[in-house]
């Protein structure tokens, strides 16, 4: 088998708010008794979480990513019982049975209480964040630098970096000096006026924090990444969406205003890169590439009561990076947590086909049959080619489909339900 890395991205969990999802039922009886309606109905958020909670026990993960926005409206103390929640429900951070899990934080434009942004100094307003998650025994959030995080396969490994999209958020200095001093101080009356909730609501629903990546963090991810060899995936972890998002939003500084800047630095690195992202409440994973480039993959997930994501990235025998899985878990309508088929991106530029024999004889057997079960494949292998393993046998498979040579239905299940595809 190859060697495979595997995260599990969780995204915005806007906690006090989605704390209070509707259970999946139609309440029109007041009178029905209050423990049967809980055995016969779930919550979104402590299914999604118990699902989760179920993997990681499993021992079937390498790194647990959260995108940030782990409360509403810059609520400080919803920002300290999510702390909380997560450390205990998944039992992560220093005071958990997984305290050896590595874990990384990015912060959310909602985490930032605009009060605190009017302190001086730009890092005033994420420190009761950097407390709440100390008190809960969970891992800092990048402020001004980078949080690097190595996770070693072997002689293969991904690296990480958490990276602050939030400098913007709330900051008066953020907005044009002409007339930043009546704005600030229209934007202070009106959300603390008669209809403050409705106000600070349709404050952060507007994003008025201009989002940004520091140059700074930029310059040291990029230098970091050069002096990094080929056998490791870069992998970026922040809040808001590198790319634009896909459905219209009338609203100003929905993306990071520098986003391109950050996005042509990635595309020059000549090696393929992997963002992960939270923020707009939907689920796209999409690709850039130019031409004769490594890919960057742009992947978002949902707000956490739909679901999350598991990313696996798949290393060849060469221990390169060759693909990237990424499989959704989604809420149903009925309130059931599924499974959902995985979506595969190549990491190569283009088809790069071993010229080993046995990968060839495989490649043209999968060809010559055009649709082939696994058992089928393994009883010709063993009859015309005994000397190869079964071991052999999957690397080469996973090989030829991390490189987009053939297709495997049925990937996320066990390998005798493998049915492989290809054509020239």
């Amino acid at each position: 088998m190859l060697a495979k890395i595997r995260l599990l991205q969780i995204g915005d969990i806007h906690l006090v708010s989605n704390a209070r999802s509707e259970a999946f039922l139609d309440d029109k009886d007041t009178t029905f008794p209050f423990n049967l309606k809980n055995i016969i109905s779930r919550n979104p958020l402590k299914t999604v979480f118990r699902r989760i909670y179920e993997i990681i026990e499993n021992g079937d993960v390498d790194c647990v990513l959260i995108m940030g926005d782990l409360t509403d409206y810059g609520k400080l103390d919803g920002y300290a019982a999510c702390a909380k929640y997560l450390a205990s429900a998944l039992q992560i951070g220093g005071k958990g049975i997984h305290h050896d899990l590595p874990v990384g934080i990015v912060p959310g434009n909602h985490d930032i209480d605009r009060g605190l942004a009017k302190d001086p100094g730009s890092n005033t307003k994420f420190a009761p964040l950097l407390q709440a998650l100390a008190e809960a025994g969970l891992p800092p959030l990048p402020v001004a630098k980078p949080i690097p995080i190595t996770v070693p396969k072997g002689p293969s490994r991904a690296e990480l970096f958490l990276l602050n999209s939030c400098w913007g958020c709330g900051e008066e200095a953020f907005i044009p000096s002409e007339f930043r001093t009546q704005i600030a101080a229209a934007i202070d009356a009106v959300i603390t006026g008669p209809d403050a909730d409705g106000a600070i609501k349709a404050y952060y629903d507007r994003q008025l924090d201009t989002p940004a990546i520091a140059e700074d963090s930029i310059a040291a991810v990029v230098q970091a990444l050069e002096g990094t060899p080929g056998s490791a995936i870069a992998v970026l972890v922040a809040h808001h969406n590198l790319l634009p998002q896909r459905r219209t939003r009338l609203a100003p500084y929905t993306e990071l205003v520098n986003g391109g800047a950050l996005r042509g630095a990635l595309g020059e690195l000549g090696r393929p890169v992997v963002y992960l992202h939270g923020h707009i409440h939907e689920d796209p994973v999409e690709v850039v590439q130019l031409p004769n480039g490594a890919p960057l993959v742009s992947i978002s997930a949902p707000d956490i009561p739909k679901g999350f994501n598991l990313v696996d990235i798949l290393f060849g025998e060469n221990s390169s990076p060759l693909a990237c899985h990424v499989t959704p878990f989604r809420m149903d309508k009925s309130g059931l947590l599924k499974r959902e088929t995985p979506i595969s991106i190549s990491l190569s530029n283009g088809r790069r086909r071993s010229s080993d024999r046995n990968t060839g004889f495989v490649y043209a057997k999968i060809v010559e049959a055009g649709q082939i079960y696994w058992p089928e494949l393994k009883a010709l292998v063993e009859n015309a080619s005994p000397n190869l393993s079964d071991e052999r046998l999957t690397t080469i498979v996973e090989e030829l489909f991390a490189e987009k040579s053939i297709d495997i239905d049925n990937y996320d299940l066990e390998q005798k339900n493998w049915i492989l595809r290809g054509e020239i």
